[in-house]
Protein backbone atom coordinates (compact mmCIF):
# COMPACT_ATOMS: atom_id res chain seq x y z
CA UNK A 1 0.00 0.00 0.00
CA UNK A 2 2.84 2.41 0.88
CA UNK A 3 4.58 1.69 -2.42
CA UNK A 4 1.33 2.38 -4.28
CA UNK A 5 0.85 5.67 -2.42
CA UNK A 6 4.41 6.69 -3.28
CA UNK A 7 3.85 5.97 -6.98
CA UNK A 8 0.60 7.94 -6.95
CA UNK A 9 2.29 10.82 -5.12
CA UNK A 10 5.13 10.84 -7.63
CA UNK A 11 2.67 10.77 -10.53
CA UNK A 12 0.86 13.81 -9.14
CA UNK A 13 4.12 15.65 -8.63
CA UNK A 14 5.32 14.78 -12.14
CA UNK A 15 2.12 16.23 -13.55
CA UNK A 16 2.47 19.37 -11.43
CA UNK A 17 6.13 19.77 -12.43
CA UNK A 18 5.35 19.41 -16.15
CA UNK A 19 2.55 21.99 -15.82
CA UNK A 20 4.84 24.46 -14.02
CA UNK A 21 7.61 24.04 -16.61
CA UNK A 22 5.14 24.35 -19.51
CA UNK A 23 3.62 27.45 -17.90
CA UNK A 24 7.04 29.07 -17.57
CA UNK A 25 7.93 28.22 -21.18
CA UNK A 26 4.69 29.82 -22.41
CA UNK A 27 5.38 32.90 -20.28
CA UNK A 28 8.92 33.01 -21.71
CA UNK A 29 7.73 32.70 -25.32
CA UNK A 30 5.13 35.43 -24.84
CA UNK A 31 7.70 37.60 -23.05
CA UNK A 32 5.50 38.27 -20.04
CA UNK A 33 8.38 39.43 -17.87
CA UNK A 34 6.23 40.51 -14.92
CA UNK A 35 4.59 37.07 -14.71
CA UNK A 36 7.93 35.28 -15.10
CA UNK A 37 8.94 36.54 -11.66
CA UNK A 38 6.37 34.02 -10.42
CA UNK A 39 6.54 31.23 -13.02
CA UNK A 40 10.30 30.62 -13.01
CA UNK A 41 10.92 30.34 -9.23
CA UNK A 42 7.96 27.96 -8.84
CA UNK A 43 9.82 25.24 -10.78
CA UNK A 44 12.68 24.84 -8.31
CA UNK A 45 10.50 25.64 -5.32
CA UNK A 46 8.24 22.70 -6.18
CA UNK A 47 11.24 20.40 -6.64
CA UNK A 48 12.78 21.59 -3.37
CA UNK A 49 9.58 20.94 -1.42
CA UNK A 50 9.05 17.57 -3.10
CA UNK A 51 12.57 16.40 -2.33
CA UNK A 52 12.34 17.78 1.21
CA UNK A 53 9.35 15.51 1.87
CA UNK A 54 10.23 12.40 -0.16
CA UNK A 55 13.97 12.36 0.47
CA UNK A 56 13.90 12.27 4.27
CA UNK A 57 15.00 8.63 4.37
CA UNK A 58 18.23 9.41 2.57
CA UNK A 59 21.51 9.37 4.43
CA UNK A 60 21.55 12.65 6.39
CA UNK A 61 24.51 14.39 4.75
CA UNK A 62 23.29 13.50 1.28
CA UNK A 63 19.82 14.81 2.15
CA UNK A 64 21.13 18.09 3.57
CA UNK A 65 23.52 18.79 0.70
CA UNK A 66 20.75 18.06 -1.81
CA UNK A 67 18.46 20.53 -0.05
CA UNK A 68 21.26 23.11 -0.12
CA UNK A 69 21.92 22.48 -3.81
CA UNK A 70 18.25 22.99 -4.66
CA UNK A 71 18.01 26.03 -2.38
CA UNK A 72 21.06 27.72 -3.96
CA UNK A 73 19.65 26.90 -7.41
CA UNK A 74 16.36 28.53 -6.44
CA UNK A 75 18.19 31.64 -5.21
CA UNK A 76 20.19 31.68 -8.46
CA UNK A 77 16.96 31.51 -10.47
CA UNK A 78 15.60 34.51 -8.59
CA UNK A 79 18.77 36.57 -9.02
CA UNK A 80 19.09 35.88 -12.75
CA UNK A 81 15.59 37.23 -13.30
CA UNK A 82 16.98 40.71 -12.72
CA UNK A 83 19.37 42.48 -15.04
CA UNK A 84 21.33 45.58 -14.11
CA UNK A 85 24.09 47.51 -15.93
CA UNK A 86 26.68 46.65 -13.28
CA UNK A 87 26.08 42.90 -13.66
CA UNK A 88 25.76 42.49 -9.88
CA UNK A 89 22.73 40.19 -10.08
CA UNK A 90 24.44 38.05 -12.69
CA UNK A 91 27.55 37.65 -10.52
CA UNK A 92 25.44 36.81 -7.46
CA UNK A 93 23.39 34.34 -9.51
CA UNK A 94 26.59 32.76 -10.81
CA UNK A 95 27.85 32.45 -7.24
CA UNK A 96 24.60 30.83 -6.12
CA UNK A 97 24.80 28.21 -8.87
CA UNK A 98 28.48 27.66 -8.15
CA UNK A 99 27.50 26.82 -4.55
CA UNK A 100 24.72 24.58 -5.87
CA UNK A 101 27.20 22.62 -8.02
CA UNK A 102 29.57 22.32 -5.08
CA UNK A 103 26.73 20.86 -2.98
CA UNK A 104 25.81 18.45 -5.79
CA UNK A 105 29.46 17.43 -5.98
CA UNK A 106 29.41 16.64 -2.25
CA UNK A 107 26.25 14.56 -2.76
CA UNK A 108 27.69 12.59 -5.68
CA UNK A 109 31.00 11.96 -3.94
CA UNK A 110 29.10 10.09 -1.22
CA UNK A 111 28.75 7.30 -3.78
CA UNK A 112 32.20 7.71 -5.33
CA UNK A 113 33.43 4.50 -6.91
CA UNK A 114 36.99 3.76 -5.77
CA UNK A 115 37.53 1.81 -8.98
CA UNK A 116 37.58 4.06 -12.07
CA UNK A 117 34.56 3.21 -14.26
CA UNK A 118 34.91 2.27 -17.95
CA UNK A 119 36.06 5.16 -20.18
CA UNK A 120 36.49 7.41 -17.15
CA UNK A 121 39.54 9.21 -18.55
CA UNK A 122 37.93 9.60 -21.96
CA UNK A 123 34.77 11.11 -20.50
CA UNK A 124 36.67 13.51 -18.23
CA UNK A 125 39.05 14.61 -20.99
CA UNK A 126 36.08 15.19 -23.32
CA UNK A 127 34.27 17.25 -20.67
CA UNK A 128 37.26 19.49 -19.96
CA UNK A 129 38.13 19.91 -23.65
CA UNK A 130 34.55 21.01 -24.19
CA UNK A 131 34.70 23.45 -21.26
CA UNK A 132 38.05 24.86 -22.37
CA UNK A 133 36.86 25.28 -25.96
CA UNK A 134 33.70 27.03 -24.80
CA UNK A 135 35.69 29.49 -22.69
CA UNK A 136 38.12 30.14 -25.56
CA UNK A 137 35.29 30.88 -28.00
CA UNK A 138 33.48 33.18 -25.57
CA UNK A 139 36.45 34.86 -23.87
CA UNK A 140 36.26 38.15 -25.78
CA UNK A 141 32.58 38.59 -24.96
CA UNK A 142 33.05 37.56 -21.33
CA UNK A 143 35.56 40.35 -20.74
CA UNK A 144 36.04 41.26 -17.07
CA UNK A 145 33.85 38.35 -15.97
CA UNK A 146 36.37 35.80 -17.27
CA UNK A 147 37.58 34.72 -13.82
CA UNK A 148 34.16 34.07 -12.18
CA UNK A 149 32.84 32.43 -15.37
CA UNK A 150 35.93 30.20 -15.59
CA UNK A 151 35.48 29.26 -11.93
CA UNK A 152 31.86 28.39 -12.62
CA UNK A 153 32.75 26.26 -15.66
CA UNK A 154 35.30 24.35 -13.58
CA UNK A 155 32.68 23.75 -10.87
CA UNK A 156 30.07 22.34 -13.25
CA UNK A 157 32.67 20.13 -14.96
CA UNK A 158 33.83 18.71 -11.63
CA UNK A 159 30.18 18.16 -10.73
CA UNK A 160 29.70 16.14 -13.92
CA UNK A 161 32.93 14.26 -13.19
CA UNK A 162 31.70 13.11 -9.78
CA UNK A 163 28.34 12.22 -11.33
CA UNK A 164 30.10 9.88 -13.76
CA UNK A 165 32.30 8.41 -11.03
CA UNK A 166 29.15 7.01 -9.35
CA UNK A 167 29.05 4.35 -12.07
CA UNK A 168 29.10 0.90 -10.49
CA UNK A 169 28.45 2.11 -6.94
CA UNK A 170 24.75 2.87 -7.52
CA UNK A 171 22.04 1.28 -9.63
CA UNK A 172 22.12 1.89 -13.37
CA UNK A 173 18.91 3.93 -13.22
CA UNK A 174 20.29 6.31 -10.60
CA UNK A 175 23.59 6.62 -12.45
CA UNK A 176 22.01 7.43 -15.81
CA UNK A 177 19.56 9.97 -14.41
CA UNK A 178 22.19 11.87 -12.44
CA UNK A 179 24.90 11.82 -15.11
CA UNK A 180 22.59 12.81 -17.94
CA UNK A 181 21.09 15.42 -15.64
CA UNK A 182 24.59 16.87 -15.24
CA UNK A 183 25.03 16.88 -19.04
CA UNK A 184 21.67 18.63 -19.49
CA UNK A 185 22.87 21.24 -16.98
CA UNK A 186 26.01 21.81 -19.07
CA UNK A 187 23.94 22.06 -22.27
CA UNK A 188 21.59 24.59 -20.67
CA UNK A 189 24.42 26.77 -19.37
CA UNK A 190 26.29 26.57 -22.67
CA UNK A 191 23.38 28.01 -24.64
CA UNK A 192 22.85 30.63 -21.93
CA UNK A 193 26.52 31.62 -22.20
CA UNK A 194 26.38 31.90 -26.00
CA UNK A 195 23.25 34.02 -25.75
CA UNK A 196 24.74 36.34 -23.14
CA UNK A 197 28.35 36.66 -24.27
CA UNK A 198 28.43 36.04 -28.02
CA UNK A 199 25.29 36.23 -30.15
CA UNK A 200 21.53 35.67 -30.14
CA UNK A 201 20.53 32.01 -30.30
CA UNK A 202 17.09 31.15 -31.78
CA UNK A 203 14.68 30.00 -29.06
CA UNK A 204 17.52 30.15 -26.53
CA UNK A 205 15.38 31.01 -23.45
CA UNK A 206 13.05 28.09 -24.17
CA UNK A 207 15.91 25.63 -24.69
CA UNK A 208 17.73 26.90 -21.59
CA UNK A 209 14.74 26.50 -19.28
CA UNK A 210 13.59 23.17 -20.75
CA UNK A 211 17.03 21.57 -20.35
CA UNK A 212 17.61 23.22 -16.97
CA UNK A 213 14.31 21.96 -15.55
CA UNK A 214 14.99 18.49 -16.97
CA UNK A 215 18.49 18.52 -15.46
CA UNK A 216 17.29 19.40 -11.98
CA UNK A 217 14.46 16.87 -12.10
CA UNK A 218 16.74 14.06 -13.34
CA UNK A 219 19.31 14.71 -10.63
CA UNK A 220 16.65 14.72 -7.90
CA UNK A 221 14.97 11.59 -9.26
CA UNK A 222 18.32 9.82 -9.61
CA UNK A 223 19.35 10.60 -6.05
CA UNK A 224 16.00 9.38 -4.73
CA UNK A 225 16.72 6.01 -6.38
CA UNK A 226 19.90 5.56 -4.36
CA UNK A 227 19.98 2.77 -1.76
CA UNK A 228 19.84 4.87 1.40
CA UNK A 229 22.80 3.44 3.23
CA UNK A 230 25.67 5.48 4.72
CA UNK A 231 29.09 4.90 3.28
Amino acid sequence: MKATNKRVGKSYFNLLFVILVAFDLVVTILNWSSLRIVSKPLILLSLLLYFGIVGRKLEKRMYRFMLLALFFSWIGDLLLLFEDPSGTYFILGLLSFLLAHFCYLLVFIRKWNATPPPNFRTVIIALFIYGGTLLYILKDGIGTLLFPVTLYVMAILFMATTAYRRYGSVGSGSFRLVFFGALFFIASDSVLAFEKFMMPVPWAPVFVMATYAAAQYMIVDGILLVAHTPR
